[in-house]
């Protein structure tokens, strides 16, 4: 039952993914969480993250971000972050790449429910409040993801298997320009102190047409 549900979940994930033109480029990004307070309502941890673009080869943006989550009600989580980031851009009057800034502040209501041991399901709703270099304070964009994970019983390290969906809506622009499908993941637990994700990721992105980025990613978590 577990694995026609997983199935049934990641179709509908692939169905709502935009129409992809062109495949652009394979890309791997490294995550690591460090949870530095865990306590019953409010936890805070240090996030960061590295993007490795052009087949894995070269940096295309890193960022590190403070996260506090609020526990208050039993099927919902609130969130206040900070993220501050540097991602690469193209120069054309210099004729060069460069690294431009990017301040956040990153509001996150966040429901979920769990279903007995068959399934458990989480939605991560965000505001981003974007200072972006050269492009001034209004950039407030919102992003929806919905998180399908099928726990695993009896297994020494594989605790689950996910797919997920993430929606992209430009307010400043007023448009929808950006998808990201995990169409699988695996959540291992390594011991009582860290964790590991490992995931296939899809990222549609819309310019002139959508086009898409294949993405291998890692997420170690660890906590004191």
């Amino acid at each position: 039952m577990k694995i026609k549900h997983f199935i049934l979940s990641l179709i509908i994930l692939l169905a709502l993914t935009p129409a992809i033109q062109a495949e652009d480029d394979f890309q791997y990004w490294s995550q690591y969480s460090l949870k530095m307070i865990d306590t019953e309502k409010i936890d805070w941890s240090i996030y960061t993250e590295g993007r490795f673009y052009n087949d894995a080869k070269d940096v295309g943006l890193y960022l590190v971000s403070q996260k506090i989550k609020y526990d208050f009600f039993k099927h919902l989580s609130l969130g206040t972050n900070y993220t501050y980031l540097q991602f690469k851009t193209n120069n054309t009057v210099a004729s060069r790449s460069e690294f431009k800034y990017q301040h956040r502040a990153e509001l996150e209501i966040n429901p979920h429910w769990s279903f007995g041991d068959v399934l458990k399901f989480d939605s991560r709703n965000r505001v981003e409040f974007r200072w972006i270099e050269d492009k001034g304070s209004y950039n407030t964009r919102s992003r929806h993801r919905l998180n399908f994970t099928f726990p695993i019983k009896n297994k020494r390290f594989l605790k689950g298997i996910y797919a997920n969906s993430e929606f992209f809506y430009n307010i400043a622009e007023n448009q929808y320009d950006e998808n990201r499908s995990v169409p699988i993941g695996l959540n291992f637990k390594l011991n009582d102190k860290s964790s590991l994700k490992t995931f296939y990721m899809i990222q549609a992105k819309k310019g002139t047409n959508w086009s898409s980025n294949q993405i291998l990613g890692t997420l170690l978590s660890l906590k004191f």
